[in-house]
This record gives C-alpha cells, structure tokens and sequence, in this order.
C-alpha cells in the first residue's frame, strides 16, 4: 500500500533563538508548538481515507469451473430455494443452464475465485440475470455494487437497456441489496418470487409494473 503525501523529516540540532527588533513579540514557545501537534515536534499524519473496493478480475468461465459454480450457488442459495419451493436445490438442471452456453463470468480477487454472474439476453433489449453470487467471507468492500457495474456496463455493449432478476421474497438480503442497486420491483410469481427491472442507459427510467420486455428462460430463481 502507498500512502501519497507522506515525507521523512530529517532532525535537527537546537537553535538558538535570538529576540531583537523585527522578530514577533508573540511567537509560541516550544512547549506550545508541541501541544498544538499532540505532544510531539512532528506533525501528525493525515489519517487515511477509506478502504476502496477491491481491484477484481473478470474472465469466462471454462469447464473446469462447472463444479466450483454449482457448489458455491447451492450454498449460498440451497436454503432459500428449499424454503421457496419445499424441494431440494437442482443441482444437475442448475449444472446443464451452466454448460448450455449461457454467457457466465468468473469473478476473482487476487487470483482466487470469489464468485461469478451468468445472464441471458432476449428479444428487444432485456437481459436476464439469472445469477450474482458471491462467496459470503468476500462480500464486503463493495464487491457486489463493483461487480454490477461490470455487468451493467457489458449489458450497454451489448445494447441492453433493461435489466430483470427474479428474488425470492424469503431471501431478504437479496431482496435489499436488489433494490439499492436501483432495480425497481415490476410483479409476483407465486409463491413468493419478485421480479425486479431496472433501465439503464439513455433509457434509464423505473419500467412500468406488468410491463415485461420480451421474455426468457431462466434457472431456478434467485
């Protein structure tokens, strides 16, 4: 880590201070200039801002991370699905969305895996997001807010305007963090998924409940 604005100072001898005409009668002492610095004759050091999100990586997922993505969404979402849908997370259908060649993308840090998004895009400009996981010890630090703003900005390259996720209403942290990342809810699916959109882009307005832009598959919801 590199602190900007940081410098070595160098000690000095004593001086003698010699009082005569054009010299400040008002001048602090010593002992006044070490109580304006907190007891010390060095100024204090700045403290430092805070922590920004992590620098991550992004690449295709490859085979080799079929079995790492299946077991990560089990265990981050296995309980909410099983709550949802009183049935056991589909291990094997959720492993076959994986390998249809939907486009899915790995997320790391420092070279390590710590999650990874998958999505769909259907007609006239939506994109489904059928999956943002990550790894629960990595989601601080603004992980999931950095990682929507890729996506947000591979879904503008790819001439998306309009975002949809499907959330079960159980799964509460998903629910909250859904909508401070401005997606605005549009219906309900029985028994309790919300659908949530969101624009983006020039076209960037909250959709209009019922209004769905074209329509895709999608994997259990999230």
């Amino acid at each position: 880590m590199q602190v900007q604005g940081m410098r070595t100072m160098r000690a000095q001898g004593p001086r003698r201070r010699r009082r005569g005409k054009g010299h400040a009668k008002d001048a602090p002492s010593a002992r006044a200039r070490a109580r304006q610095t907190g007891g010390q004759g060095a100024r204090r050091t700045p403290k430092l801002a805070e922590t920004a999100a992590p620098a991550l990586t992004f690449r295709p997922r490859t085979e080799a991370d079929d079995e790492y993505i299946v077991q990560l969404t089990e265990e981050q979402l296995g309980e909410v699905h099983q709550q949802a849908f009183a049935e056991p997370f589909p291990r094997e259908q959720f492993r076959q969305y994986i390998q249809s060649g939907a486009p899915t993308t790995v997320v790391e840090h420092r070279g390590k895996r710590i999650g990874y998004y998958s999505y769909l895009i259907g007609p006239e400009g939506k994109m489904h997001i059928s999956a943002l996981v990550i790894d629960r010890s990595e989601q601080s630090d603004g992980v999931g807010t950095a990682v929507m703003e890729k996506l947000e900005q591979e879904a503008a390259a790819r001439g998306v305007h309009t975002l949809e996720v499907f959330v079960q209403a159980n799964n509460a942290r998903s629910v909250e963090f859904t909508r401070k990342l401005g997606f605005n809810e549009v219906f309900r699916l029985p028994p309790n998924t919300i659908c949530f959109q969101k624009r983006i882009g020039s076209a960037a307005a909250p959709p209009r409940p019922g209004g769905l832009v074209g329509a895709t598959p999608s994997p259990p919801p999230m």
